[in-house]
């Protein structure tokens, strides 16, 4: 599978090669993701906008480690975001675009953890 988000050599490099420790620490993502994203949602649903740049800055380095550079990017637009007050629309629109590339995220999370 050609992956869109996450990229299998950083996380090999990240954790040194070792497979154990890359099933660990995919596991672990799998499960602190959607409640990180979870959080990120209330804060910007709250339209609290410190709230949603610390969450969005939260889970910037989960993405640093599995090689999801673009959605790190994204995540940074967000939480400056939060940080200068910017309109809620355009969070909201961020956010959008956000979650639904988190949610592709742990799908290729999963493929790649049941790769040989």
């Amino acid at each position: 599978m050609q992956y869109k988000l996450i990229n299998p050599s950083v996380i090999q490099e990240n954790l040194m090669n070792n497979k154990e420790l890359i099933l660990q620490f995919l596991g672990l993502y799998q499960e602190q993701i959607p409640i990180d994203l979870r959080a990120l949602k209330e804060a910007v649903t709250s339209e609290v906008h410190i709230e949603i740049a610390n969450k969005a800055h939260h889970i910037k380095p989960t993405m640093e480690y599995i090689g999801a550079q673009t959605l790190r990017e994204k995540l940074q637009q967000l939480e400056y975001a939060g940080k200068n007050g910017t309109e809620i629309s355009h969070i909201h629109t961020l956010f959008l675009d956000i979650e639904n590339e988190i949610w592709t995220l742990l799908q290729e999370i999963a493929d790649y953890r049941c790769k040989p």
